[in-house]
């Protein structure tokens, strides 16, 4: 994909949401909020990958090592929306990420950034929750 095909994408992305987004211009991400989710894009130029990060949750300082492994455990047998599961150690935020590496239908595109916002909030809730009581019980 290049810069703008993900350009395009997200713009059709932003009208479905009835809103107008600065794509790109000064930054590198851009964010969205759908319902009670917040999902943010980045556009990789350099292997062309556009990026969708649905927020799960984010930690007010670095969590245990047992509670990353307990969700990421958990990764392969919950609805992930399509994404995997990622942390980010330097914000201590926990995401589902979907990467785009071609320009898809807009009607498509769409549907599948909902499946990973609507994950993330399943995560958010219940299986956030499911995994500190299993190491709280250790």
């Amino acid at each position: 994909m290049i810069k703008e095909e993900a350009k395009q994408q997200l713009e059709a992305f932003f009208r479905k949401l009835g809103t107008e987004a600065p794509l790109f211009n000064r930054q590198k991400f851009v964010q969205a909020r759908i319902g009670e989710s917040i999902v943010g894009f980045e556009f990789d130029e350099s292997d062309g990958v556009l990026s969708c990060q649905a927020l799960i949750y984010r930690f007010r300082r670095e969590p245990r090592d047992e509670i990353l492994d307990a969700l990421f455990a958990r990764e392969e047998t919950v609805n992930n929306g399509g994404g995997r599961v990622v942390f980010d150690s330097q914000d201590f935020s926990l995401y589902l990420q979907r990467d785009f590496a071609e320009k898809i239908e807009d009607e498509k595109f769409y549907e599948q950034i909902n499946r990973l916002a609507s994950a993330s909030l399943q995560w958010s809730g219940e299986i956030l929750e499911q995994a500190a009581v299993q190491v709280s019980a250790r």
